[in-house]
């Protein structure tokens, strides 16, 4: 579910959202927008990041995407050096990606894909990843905060 209310409180945050949660794995995510929610699954729940797993987002556009850049960071959890860093452009003129690419304001977009890891995780551990999506003009349209934990 996608909401568009602003959190009011004396911290403002959203909610923690559950992504997956078994004996495995256990994936957590927050919203870092303090105006905007985001929608996010995985389907199925993976036992292991190395199996195929769906991904889905759905969020309303409150600024235009012509061009969209993402971040992101994978830390093991309380490392002050990220294992992986990376900056990628998924919308550029004329070489659009994704379908979402050239979506308006107001649009709700759903974005389908998927994932699988080469990484074998075998101990347990607790990774923080971070996201953060911006458009040409450097408008934040989405930033998630997880967790995977795998026990």
């Amino acid at each position: 579910m996608v909401q568009t209310n602003l959190v009011q409180s004396q911290n403002p945050q959203w909610p923690l959202h559950t992504v997956c949660d078994t004996e495995k794995i256990t994936v957590t995510y927050r919203s870092c927008d303090l105006l905007q929610d985001v929608g996010f699954t995985f389907l199925p729940c993976p036992e292991r990041l190395t199996d195929l797993i769906k991904i889905r987002l759905a969020l309303i556009l409150r600024q235009p995407i012509d061009e969209l850049y993402l971040s992101y960071e994978l830390w093991l959890h309380g490392r002050s050096i990220p294992l992986l860093n990376q900056d990628e452009p998924l919308c550029l003129p004329h070489f659009p990606r994704f379908k979402f690419c050239g979506s308006r304001r107001g649009e709700i977009i759903t974005v389908e894909s998927s994932f699988k890891s080469n990484i074998h995780i075998l101990l347990k551990a607790n990774f923080d990843l971070k996201l953060r999506a911006t458009n040409q003009d450097g408008f934040l349209i989405a930033c998630v905060n997880a967790t995977l934990s795998f026990h």
